[in-house]
């Protein structure tokens, strides 16, 4: 098997690849953070909360149990979700770095091969990996990459330009 040399780290990939979807990781941050704020609502009004649900239910058991089930499930909420983005965020660009690498690492000899088709190439991370890997081989093979987003494809081809 080929050997893969992903020697960059996140802020590199990052710099070169961007960040497709951002508004995903966005909207994850700012549900977390609306989450959070609501916790520690909870947490201050939890006395007034009790209140409420004990106009709900008769016995003060259950309106406690209501009450703090309800603010644990927003607080632990609010963790999931900032850790949903933080998973975002990693697998947005690193991950795919790596898998690329990896994908690059599997093919034994690079020398034989005359075209390679990446279909949703996106912003060009593998695409561009298989045409590195190409001309450090010294073959004269060709890279295309097929991608539905005009923009996108605009991205890629400035990728392959910094690459």
């Amino acid at each position: 098997m080929g050997k893969s040399n992903s020697s960059r780290d996140w802020t590199q990939i990052y710099a070169i690849y961007g960040m497709d979807q951002w508004q995903t990781l966005v909207f994850l941050l700012c549900h977390a953070v609306f989450f959070s704020l609501l916790s520690v609502i909870f947490l201050f009004y939890f006395g007034s909360i009790f209140h409420f649900f004990q106009t709900l239910f008769p016995s003060p058991g259950a309106a406690r149990f209501a009450a703090g089930f309800s603010g644990a499930v927003t607080s632990i909420s609010a963790v999931c979700l900032f850790f949903a983005a933080a998973n975002f965020l990693y697998s947005a660009g690193p991950l795919h770095y790596e898998m690329a690498q990896r994908m690059v690492g599997s093919v034994y000899d690079w020398s034989s091969v005359k075209l390679a088709l990446d279909i949703g190439c996106g912003r060009g991370i593998l695409l561009n990996s298989v045409a590195t890997q190409l001309k450090k081989t010294g073959s004269s093979g060709r890279v295309v990459g097929l991608d539905r987003s005009k923009r996108t494809t605009l991205s890629t081809l400035r990728t392959a330009n910094v690459e």
